[in-house]
């Protein structure tokens, strides 16, 4: 019987072997920001929220700004479904007095909203649902490690299957 101090070229491979397999699960290593903007139908978006979704991964998402542009927190590296929203811009139905407004020469906290109804119908678009719902989007993207841009272009469709009307 033979010992050693160093296992053998054979363990090596088996445990490689074992371990390889944990590089795919899931959306890949390591995270990325996305940076970009937001297009419908070839102008920039004033407003709404883009979700970046990895399955197995927590989702996320951030605000769209007037400008059309965002900027995401560290997603997962990898493949992801990209979702886009406007309807928490929508004034029709809600109750524009829910605002928040800080006291008189107080500054806004970071997450709060001061958007009226007037604001809010200024930069509601109405875009195709397909694009809000990670099982119909056909927006993908593939996030690297490191920072990135992405341009999102919307079309007008008409909600079957992404197909221009």
């Amino acid at each position: 019987m033979r010992l050693s101090a160093s296992p053998g070229p054979r363990r090596w491979w088996a445990l490689l072997a074992l371990l390889a397999p944990l590089g795919v699960i899931g959306c890949g290593g390591g995270t990325g920001t996305v940076s970009g903007t937001v297009y419908y139908d070839g102008k920039p978006l004033k407003g709404g929220n883009v979700t970046f979704v990895c399955a197995g991964k927590p989702s996320i998402s951030t605000k769209i700004n007037e400008d059309g542009t965002f900027q995401t927190e560290p997603v997962s590296a990898g493949d992801v479904k990209i979702c886009v929203e406007t309807e928490t811009l929508n004034p029709a139905g809600k109750r524009t007095n829910m605002a928040y407004q800080p006291p008189a020469g107080q500054k806004n906290p970071a997450g709060s909203s001061t958007t009226g109804a007037a604001d809010m119908a200024k930069r509601y678009v109405r875009i195709p649902p397909i694009y809000s719902d990670p099982n119909s989007t056909p927006l993908t993207y593939t996030v690297k490690r490191g920072s990135q841009t992405h341009e999102i272009k919307l079309d007008p469709v008409s909600g079957e299957g992404g197909k221009k009307p």
